[in-house]
């Protein structure tokens, strides 16, 4: 009696093919949206920043 190697059938590696190129699609986008919210949360920062560097000396002379 031979030992057979189990065959992946072509549905089954399709299907993880695709389900790993899912996951992979959704990963990227999640990337992008916590570096968008990173770059708008800096952009506030800065704004909030240089709000207070204008306003610091109209504040110092009344």
């Amino acid at each position: 009696m031979e030992a057979t190697i189990p065959k992946t059938r072509p549905s089954a590696a399709a299907a993880t093919t695709v389900s790993a190129e899912e996951r992979r699609a959704d990963l990227e986008r999640r990337l992008d949206e916590a570096a968008d919210i990173l770059a708008e949360t800096l952009l506030d920062m800065w704004r909030k920043e240089q709000r207070a560097r204008r306003a610091a000396p109209l504040g110092g002379a009344s």
